[in-house]
């Protein structure tokens, strides 16, 4: 690094600052006389008697005021982000056929002075673009008014914290590899970090695309997939500020673990928090109240703790694309039969025909079976209005009329309906839907017919909707979901992190459901140091998982004898972590039996935390968890106990091992018993305790 380049851009900093501090005093300023004047206002409202034109005068001048103010705090809370770190990029562009060079310093938000000249730039300006996008040389960025064109000659990259000048590094590189290794290196925090500082190519042409209604974005472990797609909304709502805002866009997240994890990212990003929900909390809300249902934790506990039981079976069958396909078949089939009058009907004296119900009843088709009722029923009543029957009989109340059409339908209700569809395509396992409880696998296909038959309300004010987790939904999950909302979706997961082993396909299923999609691929892991990767690769096929060059210690796999040196060597590597710089270790089960039984012996010395299906927080420090909770987290240290062969042996826990292992950012230890290691396991380096 250049002192020249430092102390240039060390001065530079000064003056930012400067200018800040003076925005933000201007701004309290200002809040003081609207402070002033809002309280002059009420002191006269409750001082004197006014006319009621002159109160709502009034009180429209109060309202007005206070989101003044309210607008003014939002400015400080943005002024107060960037003087911690008022930029991190800088490039110099050269516009075609110009010959003054603009500097454009790139920061979390913009800043522009009294003059109204930018010397902020906001890091999902189109301007900004060409940062993420270019090396030094001839660049271009999407205006307004079109595109435009010149030429980069200058780029740096700076770490700016607490207003102190860390490093200002000249680059030609689309981010320098200096910079990405020491943000990858720091430790994790109890919340997800922004990125705006690292973004990579691949990465910024994601959060940018506004092309795709259906984005599918295939990610390794580590890729920062997730993150990606919390950055595209927060561009999506710079980029379309006044018709997109953050209540019309919702994320459906795997747990709230989870959702509290990254819930730091938008607000850094000075948006505000958008709704959050999970696929669990959409069934419960849309199914009947007196139907209890099966969690989704609950079904996939079961899967990894019972992989050749019935249950599993089942589950196998109602998660593939030939079971979504062949009640997507029956229903259109039954459509057609599903009203059959047999006769021609008199309702007040008023001959309504067979041929005349018939042909009503499917000019609605669009419609759900009940409002398809509900519309003939309109219709008939109509005819009884205009008929002279009319004028001598008392005409029927339309719930009469709709409960004599009913009586011919063939189906009385979608629960008849989806019992009839599943019974027809696997007689030996007849399906009873009159118990207490729903099972995780019946939700969504009965939904389905739900859609069919009742109707569903759909979310019609959401204009965009993330779902993470991708892999672990059923296409049956996928075609409720595009019937509920229809706007633009940003999809998310990796193929490689599936905890139910029979979901998603994206070959045939997802492609077919969403017939508008963009599909994009991240293979390169940022997370997880190199030897740790490259462990981890074992548990993929075809090493899909590309490496960066961050290098840290192998991962360890360590034998004990029995329970009591298992104990023993945990407690030898709790203190190790209690001795590093590490923020937070993850001990990861595959079985909630295994960490119940782990949390009661450690917890009476150590101090820790259990992750279970009801946890809502993911704090720093010492976590016992299970695999399936552990999707999304991530954590500086990781250690995997029970990796024996007896408990990781199959292709599915493959899949478990993947996840486990590259939650881990820069220490990776496998405890098994001594000789009985899991065979999807390389042994390298087996280090053996007593």
């Amino acid at each position: 690094m250049s002192s020249d380049i430092f102390h240039e851009e060390g001065i530079r900093l000064k003056e930012m600052i400067q200018r800040l501090e003076k925005e933000k005093d201007d701004i309290h300023l200002k809040i003081e006389g609207h402070n002033e004047d809002y309280d002059d206002l009420k002191h006269y409202l409750s001082e004197f008697t006014a006319d009621p034109m002159e109160m709502y005068q009034n009180y429209r001048s109060m309202t007005n005021v206070s989101k003044t103010i309210n607008f003014y705090f939002n400015q400080i809370n943005k002024i107060q982000k960037l003087l911690e770190a008022p930029y991190f990029g800088r490039i110099d562009f050269l516009f075609e056929d110009d010959v003054d060079v603009e500097e454009v310093y790139i920061g979390k938000f913009s800043f522009t002075d009294q003059d109204n000249d930018i010397l902020i730039y906001d890091w999902r300006a189109p301007i900004s673009s060409m940062y993420y996008e270019y090396e030094l040389g001839q660049a271009s960025y999407d205006s307004k008014i079109g595109k435009i064109y010149g030429e980069i000659t200058r780029k740096r990259q700076f770490k700016i914290k607490d207003q102190h000048l860390y490093y200002a590094l000249e680059s030609s590189m689309n981010i320098h590899d200096e910079v990405l290794q020491k943000e990858l290196s720091t430790t994790s925090d109890d919340r997800m970090k922004t990125i705006i500082s690292t973004i990579q190519k691949e990465q910024n042409s994601i959060v940018r695309n506004e092309s795709a209604h259906t984005l599918i974005i295939q990610g390794v472990a580590g890729s920062g997939k997730s993150a990606i797609a919390l950055h595209r909304i927060a561009y999506l709502l710079y980029k379309h500020k006044g018709t997109l805002s953050s209540d019309q866009i919702t994320i459906i997240s795997p747990n709230k673990i989870f959702a509290d994890f990254i819930s730091n990212v938008l607000p850094e990003l000075g948006e505000e928090p958008v709704h959050e929900q999970t696929f669990d909390e959409i069934a419960i809300n849309l199914l009947p109240k007196s139907l209890k249902i099966e969690t989704s934790y609950e079904q996939t506990k079961k899967i990894i703790e019972e992989p050749h039981s019935n249950y599993t079976y089942r589950v196998k069958l109602k998660s593939t694309f030939t079971f979504f396909r062949q009640l997507s078949k029956y229903v259109n089939e039954i459509d057609s039969t599903i009203f059959q009058p047999d006769q021609d009907i008199y309702i007040a004296d008023t001959l309504i025909t067979r041929n005349y119900l018939t042909s009503r009843f499917y000019s609605y088709h669009k419609l759900p079976v009940k409002q398809r009722l509900d519309e003939l029923a309109n219709d008939i009543l109509d005819v009884i209005q205009t008929s002279k029957a009319a004028e001598i009989k008392r005409i029927p109340s339309k719930k009469d009329v709709i409960k004599k059409l009913r009586t011919f339908l063939i189906f009385k209700d979608a629960q008849s309906i989806y019992i009839n569809f599943y019974n027809e395509i696997n007689p030996t396992d007849t399906l009873n839907l009159h118990k207490n409880k729903l099972e995780y696998q019946d939700v969504f296909p009965y939904l389905y017919c739900i859609h069919y038959f009742d109707g569903i309300q759909t979310f019609e004010s959401v204009k965009h909707v993330i779902i993470d987790e991708m892999q672990d939904y059923s296409p049956v999950q996928y075609a409720v979901i595009n019937k509920l909302f229809h706007c633009k979706k940003t999809i998310l997961g990796d193929l490689g992190q599936m905890i139910n082993p029979f979901s998603l396909n994206l070959g045939d299923s997802i492609s077919t459901i969403f017939t508008k999609m963009e599909f994009v691929e991240l293979k390169k892991s940022y997370r997880s140091s190199y030897e740790i990767i490259e462990s981890a690769k074992q548990f993929v096929p075809d090493n899909t998982i590309e490496t960066i060059d961050r290098h840290g210690e192998e991962p360890n796999i360590v034998s004990y004898t029995n329970s009591c040196t298992l104990i023993n060597t945990l407690q030898t590597l709790i203190t190790q972590f209690h001795d590093s710089m590490l923020n937070r270790l993850g001990i990861i089960c595959k079985t909630e039996t295994q960490a119940d039984q782990l949390y009661d012996e450690l917890k009476q010395s150590v101090t820790l935390t259990k992750l279970s299906k009801s946890s809502e927080t993911f704090d720093v420090g010492i976590t016992i968890t299970t695999v399936q909770l552990a999707k999304g987290l991530e954590f500086d240290e990781v250690i995997i106990p029970y990796a024996n062969a007896q408990v990781y042996k199959s292709e599915f826990d493959k899949s478990l091992l993947y996840i486990a292992t590259t939650r881990a950012m820069h220490r990776l230890t496998i405890l098994h018993e001594k000789a009985n290691l899991s065979p999807l396991i390389t042994d390298r380096s087996e280090e053996e305790h007593p």
